[in-house]
């Protein structure tokens, strides 16, 4: 049975209120619409997180919360908001995704760049991708052959890369 890993970074930020610390920073109006449309696919699609770990930053929080509005199958208790996800570099993504590897068939992390951008591209480089940019509010779903997925050692497959402006 194959496992799938998602990776998604948080939708567009809100910089208009130059006061507000980085850490609670809304996202704006493309942004809520994005995060909907990212949600939509992924319900319409059927491709529903068994648990999803989240930045607790603001606009990851926004941006998840939005994406699972449209997933009604997804049960909310299996939401966690992890502190070391803000601002996590590609060391703390994998050490993270390890900490859930046996929890569930599929995880969904919420993150920044940097960090995700690098987990993305050495994800890619592994499923024979190339590198690409990770823009706000961008999904990638990785799939490993084996019941649990191990990006230290593993070998997955990218299945899917979606970003929201290609969406109708």
């Amino acid at each position: 049975m194959s496992s799938y890993l998602y990776i998604m970074r948080h939708a567009k930020s809100d910089w208009s209120g130059p006061q507000t610390p980085d850490f609670e920073r809304p996202i704006n109006g493309r942004g809520r619409r994005n995060s909907v449309r990212i949600g939509q696919w992924m319900s319409d699609n059927n491709y529903i997180p068994q648990k999803i770990i989240s930045s607790p930053a603001t606009r990851a929080k926004e941006t998840i919360e939005l994406v699972i509005e449209q997933i009604t199958k997804f049960n909310h208790d299996d939401l966690i908001f992890q502190d070391d996800l803000y601002l996590a570099q590609f060391t703390q993504l994998i050490e993270i995704i390890n900490t859930y590897q046996n929890d569930a068939q599929s995880l969904m992390l919420i993150g920044h760049n940097p960090g995700i951008e690098n987990l993305v591209n050495y994800l890619c480089s592994q499923s024979d991708n190339p590198e690409t940019a990770v823009t706000t509010a961008n999904l990638f779903i990785f799939e490993y052959a084996e019941n649990h997925f191990n990006p230290a050692t593993g070998s997955c497959k990218l299945i899917e890369a979606i970003k929201p402006r290609e969406l109708n």
